[in-house]
């Protein structure tokens, strides 16, 4: 562990900081020619079926070929799943310029992570023990494949059911006119909420092993856990959002206790002081 004065953390803080922002604007440089292609995959959900419904024409048709007569008495026809091509509606002249804009920081940091994890490592680094510096090898690439991993289960999961739903509302006298900005906005704040939720089980696991938290801590605290899940989801306005953002927000949660159970926790081992003559003065340490 090192020692630093405040002034020190706040130029270790800005240096840390420097280097995000420019790792995230070469990110986002890289990423502008790729936002029409992430924007094209964001709207797959309006011209193709979403994978519930593929899976749910599967089960029919598997059951209408196993139990032919059971099938047909329940009125359960293997119909193959429809869905009417949708497009975005702009209404602003340079819209669709802020929203690449957008797409691109997004998936800018994306690429850049593991540079902006290693750099809140080095921030933090000086706090640790040596025993616990070890931990980085983790942090990085298992932090990014979190956040990615997260992204894609929203992306080919839950975006999908979301749009489903919100379209399954159109009738002869009702329409959908989704506006580029608001779906776009929409989706870009569900990617990085469902990155930073699956980021949960490495955080937690981490603070386990440096002793910060343990197992018993973490199953009392269960009732907790399902609050914060539901308060977090209660931001988003209709239900079928709640769900889908509460449910895998605390699944993420017993998947942290599973890999705590699994991988053990070690508490925080501080190096023994060393003797002190009787009534010498003891220094004062400082970070």
């Amino acid at each position: 562990m090192t020692e630093m004065s405040f002034l020190d953390h706040l130029q270790e803080l800005r240096k840390r900081l420097i280097i995000i922002l420019i790792a995230l604007f070469i990110g986002m440089a890289v990423a502008w020619p790729l936002a029409p292609t992430v924007q094209r995959f964001m709207q797959k959900p309006l011209r193709e079926p979403s994978i519930t419904q593929k899976w749910q024409y599967s089960v029919t048709a598997w059951a209408a070929q196993k139990f032919p007569t059971l099938t047909k008495r329940l009125g359960l026809e293997a119909k193959p799943p429809q869905i009417t091509p949708h497009k975005l509606n702009y209404m602003a002249p340079l819209e669709p310029f802020f929203v690449q804009m957008k797409i691109s920081l997004i998936t800018g940091l994306g690429l850049a992570l593991p540079v902006i994890l290693y750099q809140l490592w080095l921030f933090f680094a000086p706090a640790l023990y040596p025993q616990e510096k070890k931990y980085v090898y983790y942090f990085i690439p298992f932090g990014t494949l979190a956040f990615i991993l997260g992204d894609l289960f929203f992306l080919n999961m839950v975006w999908p059911l979301i749009i489903s739903f919100s379209l399954a509302y159109e009738s002869e006298i009702l329409f959908s006119m989704l506006n580029l900005t608001q779906f776009i906005n929409f989706c870009l704040r569900l990617l990085l909420l469902f990155g930073v939720v699956f980021e949960l089980p490495l955080i937690l696991l981490i603070l386990a092993r440096a002793g910060v938290v343990n197992l018993d801590f973490l199953r009392r605290n269960r009732r907790v856990a399902i609050l914060l899940s539901a308060v977090v989801a209660a931001f988003h306005a209709d239900i079928v959002t709640m769900f889908a953002v509460a449910i895998p927000m605390y699944c993420m949660y017993e998947l942290s206790i599973l890999a705590i159970r699994l991988f053990g926790g070690t508490p925080r081992q501080e190096p023994e002081a060393a003797a002190v003559p009787a009534g010498a003065d003891v220094p004062s340490a400082d970070r």
